[in-house]
């Protein structure tokens, strides 16, 4: 385009007022320079926009065509301008969180549900994974937002805020305890000889537990490992073994009898857990989500 936006917007305002004056006043310019603007317009088309009259100014044929096109462009311009100040006021965005399967159904949904009703235009993607891929996740700013275990590992960019202390215990189902007492009735130890039912050695809770058995001089002689608590659950209301859980996310499964708390001789210290974002990696989104958090917490 060889033509400035500049000397269209002037035609487009001549040829809107028929009138040399009133388009001057709209465009803030003095008449002269809205004329000469005009004939180097014409000048550069080469053809003549307007028929000069005694009483004001008439579109040529080739002035209508070139109207007729502009007011369309103009249009297309001011509702481009439209839609993106819609955009920054709805606050259209994007938030990634990551989470446990767990931490998903007993502490982040109801964040979610939250958030989801203030916020209905911002976007939201939750990813299963555990806790050491969450900070894997955040350092890397693939995710902007993790509900987790507390580390004992330190991150320097990383913020966590602890929300609940939860408290694991080992549980089975009735069928389960019953079988084992049969079979057992010399030897008791479920540790011994009971199936133990515990997450994989990718997940800081693993690692805990471990950590645990081994102050207590403790050697499960039988593991199986599972990658999600919600399976473990399962398998321990299944009569598959005995299961280390957070008490605080089965108590319907305890209010139910679907499960029973085992009595153990050693005491597991109460553990965070909470959420963690990346402190360089901060949006208004997010920071809304946090106030939603943190309000909540208050409640």
């Amino acid at each position: 385009m060889q033509q400035s936006l500049t000397q269209y917007k002037t035609f487009y305002e001549v040829a809107k007022s028929e009138n040399v004056s009133k388009a001057s006043r709209v465009l803030l310019i003095s008449q002269p320079a809205v004329s000469k603007s005009i004939k180097k317009l014409e000048e550069s088309l080469g053809v003549k926009l307007f028929d000069r009259t005694t009483i004001g100014l008439n579109l040529t044929a080739e002035g209508k065509l070139l109207y007729e096109h502009l007011t369309q462009a103009f249009n297309n311009i001011t509702d481009a301008e439209l839609k993106l100040k819609t955009f920054s006021n709805i606050n259209f965005g994007h938030i990634r969180i990551g989470a446990s399967q767990s931490l998903i159904k007993h502490l982040l949904m109801s964040y979610i549900s939250i958030y989801a009703r203030e916020y209905p235009n911002i976007r939201l993607s939750v990813s299963t994974m555990h806790t050491n891929k969450c900070f894997e996740k955040l350092t890397e700013k693939k995710i902007d937002l993790a509900f987790l275990h507390k580390s004992s590992k330190n991150y320097k960019e990383i913020e966590y805020v602890s929300l609940l202390d939860i408290h694991y215990c080992f549980v089975a189902s009735k069928e389960y305890i019953s079988y084992f007492s049969k079979i057992f009735k010399d030897d008791p130890d479920y540790f011994a000889n009971g199936n133990i039912l515990l997450l994989d050695k990718k997940n800081t809770t693993r690692d805990y537990i471990d950590k645990i058995f081994d102050t207590h001089k403790i050697i499960p002689r039988q593991i199986m490992e599972v990658n999600n608590t919600e399976t473990m659950i399962d398998f321990a209301k299944n009569g598959v073994g005995i299961a280390c859980v957070v008490e605080e996310f089965i108590q319907d499964e305890l209010d139910k009898k679907q499960l029973v708390k085992l009595p153990i001789k050693f005491k597991i210290p109460k553990y965070s857990v909470g959420y963690a974002y990346n402190k360089t990696n901060i949006s208004k989104e997010l920071s809304d989500f946090l106030n939603v958090i943190n309000t909540g917490k208050k409640k």
